[in-house]
C-alpha cells in the first residue's frame, strides 16, 4: 500500500486512482494536511489538488463523512484553491449539499430502527418518553423545507468574466 506521505506525489503525477486508494483510510483533516500543509506545490499549481479533491469527494458515500469532508474543504476553496475557476461555488456547493444530505440522514436515523432498538433491548437504555422526543425531532428535520444546494458554477458571472469567455 502506498504510504500517506506520497499522496501529494501521486496527486501531482496525475495518478488519481492510486491517490484515491492511498487516501482511503485517511481523515479529511489528514488529507488536507498532506496536500496543503506538508506539501506546498498547490501554490504553484492548484489544478491537481482540485481534480483529486473533486474525485475523492464524489467517491464518499457516507453522509456523515461527506459533511466532514465538505467542512474541511469548502474553506480550502476560499484559500489554498481560491484560484480555481468557480472555487467559491464549489466550496459552497459541497457545504450546502452535504448539510442537506446530513440532515436527511439524521432525520432517517431518528425515525428509523435505531431509536426503537434502544427502547427494546433488555436493558432499555432509552426510555419511551425520550424515544418519542427523538422521533419528534426526526419529524421536524424531515419536514424542513431546505433551499437547494448552491450550484457548482456561478450561474450569473460578473460582466468581465462573460467578456473573457467570449474571446
Amino acid at each position: 500500500m502506498t504510504s500517506e506521505r506520497s499522496l501529494a506525489d501521486l496527486v501531482y503525477r496525475g495518478e488519481f486512482g492510486e491517490a484515491l486508494k492511498a487516501a482511503g483510510d485517511l481523515t479529511p483533516k489528514k488529507i488536507h494536511s498532506l496536500l496543503f500543509l506538508e506539501d506546498g506545490r498547490h501554490r504553484e499549481d492548484e489544478g491537481p489538488c482540485d481534480e483529486f479533491l473533486r474525485l475523492w469527494y464524489a467517491s464518499i458515500e457516507d453522509p456523515y463523512l461527506r459533511a466532514l469532508a465538505a467542512s474541511w474543504f469548502a474553506d480550502t476553496y476560499l484559500t489554498e484553491l481560491a484560484p480555481v475557476p468557480n472555487a467559491e461555488y464549489i466550496g459552497a456547493n459541497w457545504r450546502t449539499e452535504s448539510l442537506r444530505d446530513l440532515l436527511k440522514a439524521v432525520s432517517d436515523a431518528l425515525l428509523g430502527w435505531e431509536v426503537n432498538e434502544w427502547t427494546e433491548t433488555p436493558e432499555r437504555p432509552l426510555p419511551q418518553e425520550s424515544a418519542g422526543k427523538w422521533r419528534a425531532a426526526g419529524k421536524i428535520l424531515a419536514e424542513l423545507d431546505l433551499p437547494p444546494a448552491v450550484p457548482l458554477i456561478n450561474p450569473d458571472p460578473p460582466e468581465h468574466q462573460r467578456m473573457n469567455a467570449a474571446d
